[in-house]
């Protein structure tokens, strides 16, 4: 049989909200718990890019050293493109967040996700600014 994730299973993290403004400095999200997650995706959806990266980084504390481990990407140019990276969580560093950055390269209008799933804990609790309806069958 087939495992068919929802909702429940999946979580949903708002890396970086909508930026219909533009965006022209460098960040990160807030760092989120997922210790057991097997899997992740990164999504970054361009309204208008130049140069913007995106990296998940990992840590074994919340508050301790965050590293890059190749999740990344890299939008030379966007307009109403999405950006998908997913990536195994198979490390005893158990704390991720996403660093940004717009490299001086005008303004990043968009937004940027953290998708983690393949969760041994459901349901999940969904961060506060996620909402997740029920399925429709």
């Amino acid at each position: 049989m087939t495992k068919r994730l929802n909702g429940s299973a999946i979580k949903y993290i708002n890396a970086l909200s909508p930026a219909g403004a533009g965006l022209g400095a460098a960040g990160s999200s807030n760092a989120s718990y997922l210790p057991h997650a097997s899997w992740g995706t990164l999504l970054v959806h361009a309204g208008s890019a130049n140069n913007f990266v995106a990296n998940v980084m990992r840590s074994g504390t919340s508050n301790g050293t965050f590293a890059n481990f190749g999740a990344s990407l890299t939008v030379t140019a966007g307009s109403g493109k999405l950006y998908v990276r997913s990536f195994t969580m198979d490390s005893s560093a158990v704390w991720y967040k996403v660093s940004y950055d717009n490299n001086n390269a005008g303004s990043f209008v968009g937004s940027v996700m953290l998708v983690a799933a393949d969760n041994m804990d459901i349901p999940i609790n969904q961060d506060g600014n996620t909402t997740v309806y029920s399925d429709v069958i």
